[in-house]
């Protein structure tokens, strides 16, 4: 019995380093896994840099907290459109679009309060 006992210790501590192997080999592909989402996000990353620079305020997308227009209106007395909100925020970013041409129409990097 004893040599039996032996034998299937012997089985069971080969058979440990091999889930070992199995874990680390796991553990690479999930690295591996991780790494190539990043670089798409950089692309990602980059393209939106490179549309930024062409359009002005539009590709900033709400500057109008919606909240806070609801609270405005209340205080008002009087009830929001559920659409007031964006048509408010399409105004602001074209008033922001004009001051940003007149302060480059002015060489200046700087919008200031003159240029609304």
């Amino acid at each position: 019995m004893a040599a039996a006992k032996k034998a299937t210790k012997k089985a069971t501590a080969k058979k440990a380093p091999a889930k070992k192997a199995t874990a680390k080999k796991t553990a690479t592909k999930k690295t591996t896994a991780k790494k190539a989402p990043a670089k798409k996000a950089t692309k990602k990353a980059t393209a939106k840099k490179a549309t930024k620079k062409t359009t002005a305020a539009a590709s900033v997308g709400n500057v109008v907290v919606a909240s806070k227009v609801k609270e405005a209106v209340k205080a008002g007395d009087v009830r929001m459109a559920g659409d007031f909100p964006e048509a408010l925020n399409a105004e602001v970013q074209a008033i922001i679009d004009k001051a940003i041409e007149r302060a480059k129409g002015n060489n200046r990097g700087t919008v200031r309060p003159s240029d609304l």
